[in-house]
């Protein structure tokens, strides 16, 4: 056998044992789809068995390891695929999100800042890199970012969605307001929106706007209990204790074991004269209390007593 004869062996090897990786990386896609996860991790195995520069198949084991919670083999196989092709950043944002998820958010963020070198524009990766700022407390900073975000894709209203939470959480609530208030203008029927815009308003104790914001909440979504609770405690603060008690009342046929929900119900029986009603209210929430709700024990036994001495 010459040379070349041996040299195209060799190539018509290597093609046939890339032909076999390919085709159990497609497995291992189908697999996925149907969240058949120990099948996809076998077929994975078997893609890179064959070849062991496929760098997607180093990248999708990462990520089933990651969701066993499997982090070090995770990182392993992302620093793999990363090691195969070092200017792919998809790689370098699944191996910081894996390592977010574990609560390391410091070197996660590393590795979304080396995301955004290879991709500056992306706005997955841009967020992902906000969010660990946020995480940081750096909220002045995570806002440029998320400011950016929303620059390249205006319409997206998750993007608001981000932005708003990030600025609630850093205690800016008008600015956290106006954003919730630009997801609601791109998709009117966002209740999640409507119900966080009633809370800042609530916190800034404009509590007549806080009411507006969950009644428009529970139009586009009747179940949302917690803008029925919040809109009671709202009214509750306007004096309107009649209207406070039917709230709490309709959030205890969706949760009939909730103590708080019951303080509050008892309150509102206690401010509406209701004095023995309150006192039953007030033992009903006692009796769903636990150990945890040291707090909240306190709170009833007062208000009951103002019941039996009033």
């Amino acid at each position: 056998m010459g040379l070349f004869d041996r040299i195209k062996k060799t190539e018509s090897s290597k093609d046939t044992k890339a032909a076999e990786s390919a085709r159990y990386y497609s497995d291992a896609i189908s697999y996925l789809r149907y969240d058949r996860y120990n099948d996809a991790l076998w077929s994975l195995d078997k893609a890179i068995t064959a070849d062991p520069n496929n760098a997607p198949a180093w990248n999708d084991k990462g990520r089933i390891l990651a969701r066993f919670g499997r982090r070090d083999e995770a990182v392993l196989c992302y620093d793999k695929a990363i090691e195969l092709r070092p200017t792919s950043a998809v790689y370098y944002h699944n191996k910081g999100d894996t390592l977010a998820s574990f609560g390391e958010n410091e070197a996660a963020d590393i590795c979304f800042t080396e995301a955004l070198k290879h991709e500056p524009d992306n706005v997955v990766y841009l967020t992902s890199h906000a969010r660990m700022l946020a995480a940081a407390k750096n909220y002045k900073q995570a806002d440029a970012v998320m400011t950016r975000v929303c620059e390249l894709e205006p319409r997206a209203p998750e993007h608001w969605f981000n932005r708003a939470t990030m600025l609630y959480e850093a205690g800016k609530l008008e600015d956290a307001i106006a954003c919730y208030s630009a997801v609601i203008e791109i998709a009117p029927g966002h209740a999640v929106s409507y119900f966080n815009c009633g809370n800042a308003y609530r916190e800034l104790e404009n509590y007549e706007k806080a009411v507006y914001y969950y009644d428009r909440a529970l139009k586009y979504d009747r179940t949302m209990t917690g803008a029925m609770n919040n809109k009671g405690l709202s009214l509750s603060l306007l004096g309107k204790h009649l209207e406070a008690y039917d709230c709490f009342r309709r959030v205890l046929i969706a949760l009939p074991k909730a103590p708080d929900i019951w303080y509050n119900k008892g309150y509102e029986l206690l401010m509406l004269g209701e004095k023995s009603d309150a006192v039953e209210a007030f033992n009903t929430a006692l009796s769903h209390c636990t150990e945890k709700d040291a707090e909240l024990i306190t709170r009833i036994q007062t208000e009951k007593h103002k019941a039996e001495t009033a």
